[in-house]
């Protein structure tokens, strides 16, 4: 019995189309095309920054540094008023403290002697605060002293008087610390006072605790 042309055909259709591996080319199909893939983006600073404001840009800049602290310190009006206001108090408080009244330190001796002006009742008092050393050499005895004021405005009448005076002695002890207090008969705001042994003498200023 013979088979017709079509019947053929049709069979060989049928095989094709019950083997998916193949495509109708006859190319075996390839499995990754059914596999889901994932959306891949790609970023771009370059691109971000062509569309930015230009607030944005001059944050981002590579070539933008932080102000340094000079920058910061004095960068407006108001920061410079507040530093020049705080090194002016400064520079006030450092002066008086030199000038008015603060204790002064001199070496007399081989002692330490601290020397101070103060008031007790209306009364002016030269305060003497000595300290030996821990080592060396130091003179223990009598010391002769003599105060007088600086007289700052003295008249054309005054001038060959010379200020006041006051002469006093005091004993340096073989003691580390010795306080000596000595009444003046005189006022006044700024003093010259002597100290004199038999092998050494010095003057020095001390101005009066306000």
């Amino acid at each position: 019995m013979g088979v017709s042309p079509m019947s053929s055909e049709n069979s060989q259709d049928r095989s094709q189309s019950d083997n998916p591996s193949e495509t109708k080319s006859g190319a075996p199909a390839d499995k990754r095309d059914n596999v889901h893939r994932d959306p891949v983006f790609y970023y771009s600073r370059e691109h971000r920054l062509n569309r930015a404001s230009p607030m944005v840009l001059s944050m981002n800049d590579e070539k933008s540094q932080r102000p340094g602290l000079v920058s910061r310190l004095f960068g407006t009006k108001a920061n410079v008023l507040v530093f020049g206001t705080i090194a002016f108090v400064f520079a006030v408080i450092m002066l008086t403290n030199r000038f008015a009244g603060v204790d002064k330190s001199i070496k007399f001796g081989g002692n330490t002697l601290a020397l101070a002006i103060v008031k007790e009742e209306g009364v002016s008092i030269l305060e003497i605060k000595k300290t030996m050393p821990k080592s060396g050499e130091t003179y223990i005895g009598a010391v002769d002293i003599a105060v007088s004021p600086v007289l700052s405005n003295v008249k054309g009448g005054e001038a060959g008087k010379g200020p006041p005076e006051f002469t006093g002695r005091v004993v340096f002890n073989p003691m580390d610390y010795e306080t000596y207090k000595v009444s003046l008969p005189f006022e006044g705001s700024d003093f010259l006072v002597m100290f004199k042994t038999d092998t050494e003498q010095k003057s020095f200023r001390v101005k009066a605790k306000p």
